[in-house]
């Protein structure tokens, strides 16, 4: 008995490479799954790019709450300033005896940079277009801002820094100072 199974086992692997290989409609079933899978997929690369952009976005405006209140809290003068080609900020405060300001460090105020693909285009602030920084005043006054971002896809943004309670609003498209 043992030696027919064996047999039988041997005469199918003779007549096996006859049937070897997928048949037309296998494989246009799964030409036809990759396609609605990378169909659900692809949109959603882009909005990475988003997602970064609105990651940046939030913290910026993290920092610029966070320096609205310090400023009065400390009673001094903060700068934020930017490193437009590094894609990088990083805060300074008035040191009053130096009549200079210097980095400031706390726990909230590393040096930041923007994230994924997001890059600086250009910061329009106050009346100093080539330190871009924005001023941050003891008595709760911010300088009006256009921070000019743009995605991975060259799409442009503008964060708004709104003066006085330093607000911000995020645009899309490339908003001018007025």
């Amino acid at each position: 008995m043992r030696n027919n199974r064996t047999q039988r086992s041997k005469s199918t692997l003779l007549t096996a490479p006859h049937e070897q290989g997928f048949t037309l409609l296998e494989i246009m079933v799964v030409v036809i799954v990759m396609g609605v899978m990378l169909s659900l997929v692809i949109p959603r690369l882009s909005e990475l790019g988003e997602a970064n952009l609105k990651q940046s976005a939030r913290h910026l405006t993290g920092m610029i709450r966070f320096l609205h209140d310090e400023a009065q809290a400390k009673k001094a003068v903060f700068k934020l300033r930017f490193d437009v080609q590094g894609g990088r900020y990083w805060v300074e405060i008035f040191d009053e005896p130096s009549r200079e300001f210097k980095r400031y460090h706390s726990d909230m105020t590393g040096e930041g940079s923007l994230s994924g693909q997001t890059s600086f285009r250009d910061v329009q602030a106050g009346s100093h277009p080539d330190d871009p920084s924005i001023l941050f005043t003891p008595d709760g006054w911010v300088e009006q801002a256009f921070i000019h971002l743009k995605d991975g896809d060259d799409k442009p943004f503008t964060l708004i820094v709104k003066p006085l309670m330093g607000d911000t609003e995020l645009r899309d498209g490339y908003v001018e100072a007025q």
